[in-house]
């Protein structure tokens, strides 16, 4: 190869890979931002109620954080199935229905994916991974948890997250929220009072 094919080599190459590495970024993004689209557009609705959250910490410039009244821990008597035989980190899977008053609350808990649910309204959620200590299971505490899911966080402009602080404070704050059939979350809408202030668009 001559010496000017080897310089030519040597500049196409970093200019290749260069290439390569934004297509791959490109296609991971847009599979994320449509993995979203598609909780939201075909996913299962839920409404789950909010809790206060330690105020010095809600706002950080343009989001709130959202803390879950009844899925941030669940009873272990909840838990059904095997229990994993050490201390380890492991998602959480939480079997909702609805109470009386439309939100969803956990009846029943596990640590691996259950099988398909007969009810209609039933919904398996999937945390991500929560440290599951044998204590628990050995009385030392009755609570599995903390949890998260990944929706804890919600972006509003900046400045306007006020309303939903103060709203949130007095229990009037709640969100709907659409479930994959893995168990996937995705916030769809913020509500005070049942009405919706905040929707999330597909794209």
């Amino acid at each position: 190869m001559t010496d000017l094919g080897l310089l030519l080599r040597r500049r196409l190459n970093p200019l290749l890979a260069a290439i390569v590495s934004g297509v791959v970024l490109l296609g991971t993004l847009a599979l994320a931002i449509e993995n979203r689209a598609a909780i939201l557009r075909d996913g299962r609705e839920i409404v789950l109620k909010t809790e206060p959250v330690d105020p010095r910490d809600l706002m950080r410039g343009d989001y709130v954080r959202l803390g879950y009244t009844d899925i941030s821990s669940v009873d272990a008597a909840l838990v059904s199935g095997a229990w994993p035989p050490e201390d380890t980190t492991a998602p959480v899977w939480l079997i909702l229905a609805p109470a009386s008053d439309g939100i969803y609350v956990p009846k029943a808990a596990s640590f691996s994916k259950p099988s398909a649910m007969a009810a209609q309204d039933v919904v398996v959620l999937r945390s991500l991974p929560a440290r599951i200590m044998i204590a628990t299971r050995t009385g030392g505490t009755n609570l599995v948890g903390p949890l998260s899911f990944g929706i804890e966080r919600y972006y509003v402009p900046e400045g306007e997250g006020l309303e939903i602080e103060k709203a949130q404070n007095e229990g009037r704050t709640t969100v709907a929220v659409r479930v994959s059939a893995d168990g996937e979350p995705q916030i769809a809408r913020l509500m005070i009072d049942g009405e919706t202030l905040y929707e999330e668009p597909l794209y």
